[in-house]
């Protein structure tokens, strides 16, 4: 099996579930954005842009998303900021999205 098939296995699994767009169900984890993930993931400029409380989540490779689409869970509304393909040997495995 390979590493790609084994990372979506973890998010069919185990992801929570939410809606990309108000129609597509996707499958994720979500963390709250830190001072540590925020150094991780942005320089100084795009972190002073960041509307507190923000969240990162992490979705499959395949999930269909980009800037502007919108994310619900829990009955709540989030705007996707911005988006990371995270690859390994040049397959993209997973993808992380900054929403607001």
């Amino acid at each position: 099996m390979k590493f790609k098939e084994r990372v979506d296995k973890v998010f069919a699994r185990y992801g929570e579930d939410f809606l990309i767009n108000g129609t597509t169900p996707a499958k994720g984890f979500f963390q709250q954005l830190d001072t540590a993930r925020m150094n991780m993931y942005f320089d100084s400029i795009e972190q002073a842009s960041i509307v507190r409380p923000a969240l990162i989540v992490m979705v499959p490779a395949d999930a269909s998303v980009s800037v502007g689409n919108t994310v619900t869970r829990d009955g709540r509304t989030y705007t996707v900021e911005k988006t990371s393909k995270q690859r390994v040997k040049n397959t993209v495995v997973m993808q992380i999205l900054l929403l607001t």
